[in-house]
C-alpha cells in the first residue's frame, strides 16, 4: 500500500497541482454575459459565499420585477485548497496544522461567472455590485 493512497488513507491534506492548464477557461461557453479576473488572487470561502448570496438576492428581485423568466448562472469559483494554521506559540516541527478554512486561487483570464437571459442594463448593475465585493480587478464580457 502506498503511503499517500487517497482512496484508503486521507493523510494528505492538500490536492496536487494540475500540470496541464485548461486553455478554454477564459471563454464564455454557456451564457451571454460573464466576468473575468485580471489578477492572481487567493479568494476565501467567506468571500465566495457572500458573492453567491448577493447574486441570488439580486436575481430574485429581477425575476419578481421583470417577466424575463428563469435566469441562469454558472459559477466557476470553487474552493479547492485547504488553508491550515498553527497557534502562534507552537514550536517548529510536529507536522502540519489543522485545516481552518478553504480557498480558491484565481488566475488572470479565468472566468468567474456566466449569466444568461438577462437584459444588458441589469447585467451591468449586477456586475458593478459584484466588482465592489471582489478584492481584485475584473473585466466584464459579452458574447455578442
Amino acid at each position: 500500500m502506498k503511503r499517500f493512497n487517497i482512496k484508503n488513507n486521507f493523510t494528505r491534506q492538500y490536492q496536487k497541482i494540475k500540470q496541464s492548464k485548461n486553455q478554454t477557461s477564459h471563454l464564455i461557453k454557456r451564457g451571454q454575459f460573464g466576468l473575468r479576473s485580471l489578477d492572481y488572487k487567493q479568494v476565501d470561502i467567506k468571500q465566495i459565499n457572500s458573492i453567491k448570496k448577493l447574486i441570488q438576492k439580486e436575481i430574485k428581485l429581477l425575476e419578481k420585477k421583470t417577466n424575463v423568466g428563469k435566469i441562469k448562472i454558472w459559477f466557476y469559483m470553487f474552493p479547492n485548497k485547504a488553508v491550515t494554521k498553527f497557534s502562534p506559540e507552537t514550536r517548529m516541527g510536529k507536522g502540519k496544522g489543522a485545516i481552518i478554512s478553504q480557498c480558491c486561487y484565481v488566475r488572470p483570464g479565468q472566468l468567474l461567472f456566466e449569466f444568461s437571459s438577462l437584459p444588458k442594463l441589469k447585467v451591468a448593475e449586477l456586475i458593478s455590485c459584484i466588482k465592489n465585493l471582489l478584492s481584485f480587478k475584473t473585466q466584464s464580457l459579452s458574447k455578442f
